[in-house]
């Protein structure tokens, strides 16, 4: 029913296994694909894992693709490798999941950044809440159909993939709609996510890259006319440019991304 698509440069061992033994004992995921992109090979063997070890590192985003392409689920979910979930976190999530659903991902009010030793939040009741913003940790997982899903462009490699398709299922609604299906993108809230934070993709060796998809992000998606006018809300305010001048307006009770103390 579930498909968990997780890239990883192996960076820390132990996170990747508490997520994988987490993982495992959810009765949703029947799968979990590894695009192993160490190339080193994992140590690591269960039934529901498969791992994919490419000819070179394929960055996120196009391990993203390609995890999507191996799937065999309805509904695919793709996680970092440092994070650390409650038991059954999937089967919570998958379990409110419908068709009027576009791209579901994690609330950064309840997503805490922590340095201290691998451990599972507890249990809560969490709920899926309808949002007209993407969060600044709604790529650490995403969840939605297969059948659904926008490919991220080639020339995007490790950031900007999970605005891509926050943006394109943003699109896919406004089409529904026309159509009288109408969809909406959602959050996972009310359950506490620790991610070690981007203990991969945050290395500077991949600045050059990073800055390089920003550039690319730009080009593909920023019209002429934005740069006469555009407005666009953020999960901490609203972004409005006028002739070249960009305002920016916070939200009061903007919720930031906590840190463990």
């Amino acid at each position: 029913m579930l498909s968990i698509v997780i890239p990883t440069l192996q960076k820390n061992l132990a996170a990747l296994y508490n997520l994988l033994d987490n993982l495992t004992k959810d009765e949703a995921v029947s799968e979990i694909i590894i695009i192993d992109n160490s190339l080193k090979g994992l140590n690591y063997n269960h039934p529901k894992i498969r791992i994919i070890t490419p000819n070179e590192n394929l960055y996120v985003n196009p391990s993203w693709n390609l995890g999507v392409k191996e799937a065999k689920g309805e509904i695919v979910g793709l996680l970092n490798d440092d994070i650390m979930i409650a038991k059954d976190f999937c089967s919570d999530v998958i379990k409110q999941m419908n068709r009027s659903m576009g791209l579901v991902g994690m609330n950064s009010g309840d997503y805490i950044i922590t340095t201290n030793e691998i451990k599972n939040p507890e249990k809560t009741d969490l709920y899926l809440e309808k949002t007209k913003y993407m969060d600044m940790s709604f790529g650490v997982m995403m969840f939605f159909y297969k059948d659904t899903y926008p490919f991220i462009p080639d020339k995007l490699k490790i950031v900007y993939g999970d605005v891509w398709l926050y943006y394109q299922y943003k699109k896919q609604q406004e089409r529904e709609r026309e159509r009288e299906r109408r969809k909406e993108n959602y959050r996972i809230s009310g359950q506490i996510v620790y991610h070690l934070g981007s203990i991969s993709s945050g290395d500077k060796v991949f600045n050059p890259i990073c800055r390089q998809d920003a550039k690319n992000y730009k080009k593909m998606t920023v019209k002429w006319y934005h740069r006469m006018f555009s407005y666009d809300e953020t999960w901490k305010g609203y972004k409005i440019r006028i002739l070249g001048l960009t305002l920016f307006f916070v939200k009061p009770n903007a919720r930031g991304v906590r840190e463990e103390n």
